[in-house]
């Protein structure tokens, strides 16, 4: 049992920016290829909707799938619904949704992940 995790840095921190796709990882998505994410995500300030999510107004980690539709590095966006906020990202996990369902039981009973101790693309 190994997961790859498609995230170079997945303890760096980035910023996102309301209502713009910021790249959250330098590998290429696959377009065709479904992918599980799964992120810490800081919001302070305000309340914040991402798509594939929902409304978020305190830090947590949110997971999800995904199938690529073009070629390039995987990003996060979101929009406001309230406030001033300032959202950042960190503990990021990027593999395959083929991976994630061979190892399900295991990534979803991670409660503290910093995405360094599994081997990184």
């Amino acid at each position: 049992m190994m997961v790859t995790n498609l995230c170079t840095c997945p303890s760096s921190t980035i910023t996102l920016k309301a209502d713009k796709w910021v790249d959250i990882t330098t590998i290429p998505n696959k377009p065709g290829t479904k992918y599980w994410v799964r992120a810490y995500v800081n919001v302070t300030g305000g309340t914040i909707s991402m798509r594939a999510y929902g409304d978020i107004m305190a830090s947590q980690y949110v997971s999800y799938a995904l199938t690529a539709t073009v070629a390039g590095p995987m990003s996060m966006y979101y929009s406001v619904r309230s406030g001033n906020p300032t959202v950042t990202v960190t503990h990021i996990l990027i593999c395959t949704d083929a991976e994630y369902q061979a190892n399900k039981t295991l990534l979803d009973s991670i409660g503290y992940f910093t995405g360094d101790t599994m081997p990184l693309a």
